[in-house]
């Protein structure tokens, strides 16, 4: 059985619009700072995305336990970055953009599903990525988009010096084998 985080054990018992407050209090500017900085979307925008990820929250908190508030964030932070993604592609597909780095980066982390089961090294990356914690999915993720370390630290909750270190480890862990499976 799992053990709920104290904290997320208080949010599951406050009604809506109380956790409404209380998710935003916690994580509302840390999102906004990171769709601005990192998807250079318009303030509107970044609002309009925090809104839909505090409310999708909301109403599938009580779907999942969580052990630790680590992992909490990874669950906010990950419908965040579902619903830039859509942003993203909607509108790209809108505005007729070109191919951008960000494109390139999910190509090279596991692009879909179809492309995984197709290609047996994408197969690979997608089952050694899986093995990993949600933090250091995230980790890896993140850098590759470019994130610096102080903002990774908001969302993972590790020291910024610590979160260098673990990266370094990581990228070898994951090179090395990738190596050995491929």
């Amino acid at each position: 059985m799992q053990v709920m985080a104290e904290e997320t054990y208080k949010l599951s018992h406050l009604d809506k619009t109380e956790l409404l407050g209380e998710i935003y209090n916690r994580y509302g500017k840390k999102l906004y700072s990171y769709a601005i900085r990192t998807w250079n979307v318009s303030e509107d925008e970044a609002w309009t995305l925090i809104y839909k990820t505090l409310y999708k929250v909301i109403d599938t908190l009580g779907n999942y336990t969580f052990e630790t508030e680590e992992k909490f964030a990874s669950f906010v932070f990950r419908i965040f970055i579902n619903y830039l993604r859509n942003h993203y592609r909607d509108t790209k597909k809108e505005e007729g953009f070109v191919t951008t780095d960000l494109e390139k980066v999910e190509k090279h982390a596991g692009g879909t599903q179809a492309e995984s089961a197709v290609n047996p090294k994408l197969k690979v990356l997608d089952e050694e990525l899986d093995k990993m914690e949600d933090w250091q999915r995230m980790l890896l993720l993140l850098r590759s988009e470019g994130m610096a370390y102080s903002q990774i630290a908001k969302f993972i909750d590790k020291p910024e010096n610590q979160l260098k270190v673990y990266y370094q480890r990581l990228k070898e862990q994951l090179t090395k084998k990738l190596h050995e499976r491929i």
